[in-house]
């Protein structure tokens, strides 16, 4: 079965596709802003949140009782962007 000049391209494409997305999880980048961003998670509290240590209610009086008041953190996501488009595009 002889395939179309299209079938090709797109595997050529998937194969790019491919090749980009491995040199993205090689490079631990992304991997260490994520890490950075969500370590309160590794925390005590945060592995308690996770496993179910809390329902809503007691979060809720948790937050209340030690005055709680967390601030937006940018997640730079323009400049995430531009460490995904790096890969793709080089």
């Amino acid at each position: 079965v002889a395939l179309s000049p299209g079938h090709v391209a797109a595997m050529d494409v998937l194969a790019l596709a491919l090749e980009r997305a491995a040199a993205m999880v090689q490079n631990d980048k992304l991997q260490q802003f994520k890490d950075q961003r969500y370590a309160g998670w590794q925390q005590p509290f945060g592995q308690s949140v996770l496993s179910g240590g809390f329902s809503l209610a007691s979060l809720a009086e948790h937050a209340f009782a030690n005055d709680l008041n967390p601030q937006a953190v940018s997640g730079r996501q323009e400049l995430l962007e531009g460490v995904v488009n790096r890969f793709i595009y080089s």
